[in-house]
């Protein structure tokens, strides 16, 4: 009986319903736009981080507070990493494999000729061996070659730098893997832009494209071990057995943390997807407390208006109320029929912001995936909205439409039935 009586209630008065209704779906919305965004790029960048660092790779660097970063980078021996480094983390129970990376101990330039144009940088040249990044090789037979040109690994992230700094703001054409696999480069180990003591640029070495990874260092060209060894002896005076970090791998996911805590004793710098997890786990969790606080004042000048709608309907319908009170309605049935609408109200309002919020989150999904589409990062989607997320917004939706309706229905029910009466 209430509920028929709520249900035309609500018909009579559309306009109100509507508004009220609007209110609501509004915040359900943006509740399930900004959950749903913040839980798919949580997903997207974790599943980012695990491509990069397996569960059972640990990357090991010396401190560089200690000894500085330039030493670190340059032809110092002061903060390299040695044989003996190796030797003292293979001991640790659970280290599977340990992968060195190396460097060509000299100031070096890489020219490459673009669009029509030729440019020169400077540039730093690692060495890592073949089972490290034979995941990002086409045939591991690529990587085998020790003539000129020398097959070279290009680091992803350079791509997006250049698509989204350079390309995009002047208009250049973007550039893919694909239009660079096979590209020439040539590598001048004598010669530096930024260091006068490096300027012979009659040396030449000839470099092909055969592939990006996203494990090899950022700031050079990464060939293998074996070449670098080889331009080390040819080109410098520092055939050094140093190394600048090393990769280490374990024997499982769960050893991992236990074993990098152990290196870190001998003291080592380290990083490792659990490690890096903590970290990105913390900002999205600000992120998605931003985000929820939002969404909440949001639902709150939802409430806001929800209180107004419902106080007016009871002004509106005193005389009403005072009849129903004179025919037998208790307090009780009163504040129920006032809740009952309200709930209905928050359940019509929850559907209509849940469907507006999936709808929203398709469009904002296909315009985000379009404006990645050059770069490496390339999630399937940006949004994961799960059911139980669906279910639970339109539950707290309809909640807060009866919550809101409380002070109203409390108003409602306390009318005297019998002054509302003298108003007939």
């Amino acid at each position: 009986m209430l509920t028929k009586l709520a249900l035309q209630n609500i018909r009579e008065k559309k306009f109100r319903t509507f508004l009220a209704s609007l209110s609501i779906a509004i915040g359900t919305a943006s509740l399930i736009v900004f959950l749903g965004l913040s839980s798919g790029i949580k997903s997207a960048t974790f599943e980012e981080i695990e491509k990069k660092s397996p569960l059972t790779q640990i990357t090991v660097r010396p401190k560089t507070d200690d000894t500085g970063v330039v030493a670190f980078l340059t032809r110092s021996e002061e903060g390299k990493l040695s044989q003996e480094s190796i030797n003292e983390i293979s001991k640790i129970n659970g280290v599977k494999k340990i992968h060195p990376e190396i460097q060509f101990n000299n100031f070096a330039s890489l020219e490459v000729s673009l669009l029509g144009m030729s440019l020169v940088t400077d540039t730093m040249v690692f060495g890592v061996p073949e089972e490290f990044i034979q995941g990002d090789l086409q045939s591991p037979e690529i990587w085998r070659k020790s003539e000129e040109p020398y097959p070279a690994l290009i680091p992803r992230k350079i791509l997006d730098l250049y698509n989204l700094t350079v390309a995009t703001p002047q208009n250049l054409p973007l550039m893919s893997e694909e239009s660079l696999l096979g590209k020439e480069l040539i590598l001048y180990p004598n010669y530096s832009t930024f260091f006068p003591i490096s300027n012979d640029r009659s040396k030449k070495v000839k470099l092909e494209v055969v592939g990006f990874s996203d494990k090899v260092n950022l700031i050079g060209v990464t060939l293998s071990d074996e070449i670098v060894l080889e331009l080390n002896k040819k080109y410098t005076d520092n055939e050094s057995g140093k190394f600048l970090e090393l990769f280490v791998e374990t024997q499982d996911a769960l050893s991992t943390p236990a074993i990098a805590n152990q290196i870190e004793a001998m003291g080592y710098n380290t990083a490792y997807y659990q490690k890096n997890l903590k970290d990105v786990e913390a900002k999205f969790a600000y992120l998605r407390s931003s985000l929820g606080i939002i969404s909440l004042i949001i639902l709150l000048t939802a409430a806001i208006a929800i209180i107004s709608t419902f106080l007016a309907t009871v002004a509106e319908r005193t005389k009403e109320i005072g009849l129903f009170r004179a025919l037998g309605a208790t307090k009780s049935h009163i504040k129920r029929l006032i809740l009952i609408e309200a709930g209905i109200v928050g359940l019509i309002g929850s559907t209509i912001g849940v469907i507006l919020g999936l709808l929203g989150s398709k469009i904002i999904d296909s315009i985000g995936l379009n404006q990645l589409s050059q770069t490496t990062f390339r999630p399937d989607t940006l949004f994961v909205i799960s059911p139980k997320l669906i279910v639970l917004t339109m539950i707290f939706g309809t909640l807060l439409s009866v919550l809101s309706a409380y002070l109203p229905a409390t108003k409602a029910a306390n009318i005297s039935p019998i002054k509302a009466l003298k108003r007939l």
